[in-house]
């Protein structure tokens, strides 16, 4: 493994058999890149559904990854073998993760749709978790709902102070913030009009404050007021869902849902340095970057 190595997830599903209204589903997978986009090795998880979130931890040198369908949080070693976190962690359909300073996890439960409501753990849909302690915290937050309305926290990521987080409902209007540490509900981020044609998907934090975000029709750039500083042209009208900053700190990752496309972008001029088209369809849905410490 060298810095800049990335890993996707790229469920494989069905390309003659995708159909919106029934669920998109498949055997979850996991493959290893170079920084130049080369296939280096994949690992498959053994369960069927989608996995959604995937996060490598150098603090204990994990990669972990969520299946909302089957309500796992699976981590994989050095060596490759799994380990499940269900010991400790309540039974939720978990989406997209967040690393904070400390090895501490921040997760969102991605949806209710399927889920327990309530057990003994309580309900919050932000926890945050340390794998090595196992110490847990629940956080009940507002939400959006975003497309259909029953999506919780689809997406999220944690601000320098290590303890604000971002986060949206796939689809939504309201990009909302908490603070972790006071428990505290804080003001939206962004709040779209009616009007608005962009939408809140995948987003990502730069250490001056500015906010990356995918908006469905592309990628955006905002200064800590929110407001909009670049709005990133795209070649695809549609399904563009996650913008992921690199740990370089010039650019950016942008990937395309719909058409299975990558792009690893500039951050101030918007150059597509590389891209890698996976030829598959609705399968790649986030990445992770691998860091040494």
């Amino acid at each position: 493994m060298q810095p800049g190595d990335l890993f996707l997830v790229l469920n494989e599903i069905d390309q003659g058999h995708i159909d919106y209204r029934k669920g998109i589903s498949g055997q979850c997978r996991i493959v290893h890149y170079d920084r130049d986009f080369n296939a280096r090795g994949e690992l498959w998880t053994g369960e069927a559904g989608m996995l959604v979130g995937l996060l490598y931890n150098p603090c204990d040198r994990r990669l972990y990854t969520t299946n909302p369908q089957c309500n796992s949080v699976l981590a994989y070693d050095a060596s490759g073998a799994q380990h499940r976190l269900d010991g400790y962690l309540p039974e939720r359909r978990y989406g997209n993760m967040a690393l904070a300073r400390n090895g501490d996890i921040l997760i969102g439960v991605h949806s209710l749709y399927g889920a327990p409501v309530e057990d003994e753990h309580g309900d919050g849909k932000l926890i945050r978790f340390n794998p090595q302690t196992r110490a847990v915290s629940f956080h009940e937050v507002e939400i959006d709902g975003g497309r259909g309305g029953r999506h919780c926290i689809s997406n999220l990521a944690l601000d320098a102070d290590d303890r604000t987080v971002y986060y949206a409902s796939e689809a939504g209007r309201r990009l909302c913030r908490y603070d972790t540490e006071s428990r505290r509900q804080l003001s939206d981020f962004i709040n779209f009009g009616e009007d608005d044609v962009m939408r809140t998907y995948g987003m990502g934090l730069l250490p001056d404050g500015e906010v990356l975000m995918a908006s469905g029709s592309g990628a955006v750039l905002f200064n800590p007021r929110g407001e909009v500083l670049q709005n990133y042209e795209v070649p695809l009208e549609n399904g563009w869902t996650r913008a992921k900053p690199a740990l370089d700190g010039e650019h950016f990752y942008l990937s395309n849902f719909l058409h299975g496309l990558l792009q690893r972008r500039d951050i101030a001029t918007g150059e597509v340095v590389s891209e890698l088209n996976t030829g598959l369809k609705c399968s790649l849905l986030s990445l992770s970057e691998y860091r040494e410490t």
